[in-house]
């Protein structure tokens, strides 16, 4: 009788344990994409979601940098999406005269680094792009640099 009572108790309780271990793994997927649409500056506005890579290849950019600012304009060619943000992948490039201004050329970032940069740009739309430059990056003068990955929302034509 008391082994039938352990085995009712114990498998309540894996049961139990069952339950939350599926509750975990399944919420981070809902709660990813709550946390994505809560971020958004326009409550009003769709969820953005990454946008096929061939969004990134209808861009077209005239960017670079100066003054510890990344800018230029950068042209929507997706008819279909609005774009709200870009990442950016930047690698510095030091040319030698530069590196023997400032000194030990080790104590320059050789690293590359990924950034985010926020817009509302419509389809087939023409806009300004800006992002001022980390303290730490500022003194760099070019980098390498390209579009990772965009995120957006489609839009309904008119």
């Amino acid at each position: 009788m008391m082994m039938l009572e352990f085995h009712k108790h114990f498998n309540r309780r894996c049961y139990v344990a069952l339950c939350a271990v599926i509750a975990l793994l399944v919420l981070p997927c809902t709660v990813s994409a709550d946390v994505l649409c809560v971020q958004q500056e326009d409550a009003m506005a769709p969820c953005s979601y990454e946008l096929p890579r061939d969004t990134i290849d209808q861009l077209k950019i005239d960017a670079g940098f100066g003054w510890g600012i990344f800018s230029g304009s950068i042209y929507n060619g997706d008819g279909m999406h609005l774009i709200t943000r870009l990442v950016v992948s930047m690698e510095p490039i030091h040319d030698h005269h530069h590196m023997d201004m400032m000194g030990d050329m080790h104590a320059m970032s050789h690293e590359t680094k990924i950034h985010e940069i926020k817009m509302n740009l419509p389809p087939l739309t023409k806009g300004a792009l800006s992002m001022a430059l980390p303290a730490e990056d500022a003194a760099i003068h070019d980098f390498k640099w390209e579009v990772v990955k965009v995120y957006g929302y489609a839009v309904e034509s008119k």
